[in-house]
């Protein structure tokens, strides 16, 4: 077994992990039975695994980890690509198209990368600053923050931010937008400084 697999089997908190991959699994096996539940489920197969890449920087076994001969950047690393996990199963759902759904697949793709990046982005800089155990409370955060739109657009008045045909533009561009802050937290989580400099730069000094 290669040092990384090592780490990564005793590191990893990895019921979390599966069990929200499996949750993303039972819902796209419900979609595909139900194609008309899609508004409701997608979103919520879309939480599971945002919700799964947050489990990824918790510490179960700190004593463990703190002990690996590598520096904290080769932990950061090894930990995110625990998250092609959640991303893969995501992106199979969308390639697939369950229930013959007409998903815009670039869109849903660009969708599924954000919500993933963004859980591993914020867990990663959660646990850079000292928390051990972020996934709990950002799963529960992520899951507010996708499901809500589900549920407000209607009485907004916009166009959903989950379109089950082509994208509008303004949607596309809130994504990409999205898609940049994602791109932002990724950046602080895994960028090969030191966890005291990023402390400082996101306002709460270690």
């Amino acid at each position: 077994m290669t040092q990384r697999a090592w780490y990564l089997r005793r590191g990893v908190a990895w019921q979390p992990v599966l069990g929200c991959c499996a949750a993303a699994a039972v819902v796209a096996a419900l979609v595909a039975r139900w194609p008309e539940s899609s508004p409701m489920m997608l979103p919520a197969l879309l939480a599971c695994c945002a919700a799964a890449a947050g489990f990824v920087f918790d510490e179960p076994a700190t004593s463990v980890v703190t002990v690996t001969p590598r520096g904290s950047d080769w932990r950061r690393t090894a930990r995110a690509a625990v998250a092609l996990l959640p991303l893969a199963l995501w992106a199979a759902v969308v390639l697939a198209r369950p229930g013959d759904l007409p998903l815009s697949r670039p869109g849903w793709l660009l969708i599924g990368a954000v919500a993933v990046g963004t859980g591993l982005g914020a867990a990663g800089l959660a646990s850079r600053r000292g928390v051990a155990r972020p996934g709990s409370g950002l799963a529960a955060v992520l899951a507010v923050a996708i499901l809500a739109p589900v549920v407000t657009v209607g009485f907004l008045g916009i166009d959903s931010p989950y379109p089950l045909g082509p994208f509008s533009d303004p949607v596309r561009t809130a994504w990409l937008v999205a898609a940049g802050v994602a791109g932002l937290l990724l950046l602080a989580a895994l960028a090969p400084v030191s966890d005291r400099t990023v402390a400082r730069l996101v306002g709460t000094p270690r």
